[in-house]
């Protein structure tokens, strides 16, 4: 059977830069182009992340690590990015590869 529409987008909360940068980083070694959006809201940092139905309990176990998981929130995470402040509108690919490229040189 064939889903009509795409499973919604996970949302993640983080309570610090630290526990986001960690997470995003996983989830940039897991899925580098995957689908994510960030903002800021009330001091905590939510994270969407797309993620097809295989990949799923692995985007949530990862994401769980630093943070909660709130979900599929995208309604969520469009009030928190309209009465917050959009970070990034494709957080993992840029925020996870800086991170990548910084790690390699300090190796």
């Amino acid at each position: 059977m064939k889903l009509k529409t795409p499973p919604q987008p996970l949302v993640f909360v983080y309570d610090g830069p630290t526990a986001l940068c960690a997470a995003v980083s996983e989830f940039y070694r897991l899925e580098p182009l995957a689908n994510s959006a960030l903002c800021m809201w009330r001091g905590r940092y939510y994270l969407l992340v797309g993620a097809g139905l295989s990949r799923r309990r692995q985007v949530r176990r990862t994401g769980e690590r630093w943070g909660q998981c709130l979900g599929p929130s995208p309604v969520l995470y469009a009030f928190c990015r309209e009465h917050g402040c959009e970070i990034s509108g494709n957080a993992v690919a840029q925020l996870g590869g800086a991170l990548a490229r910084q790690r390699k040189r300090e190796e």
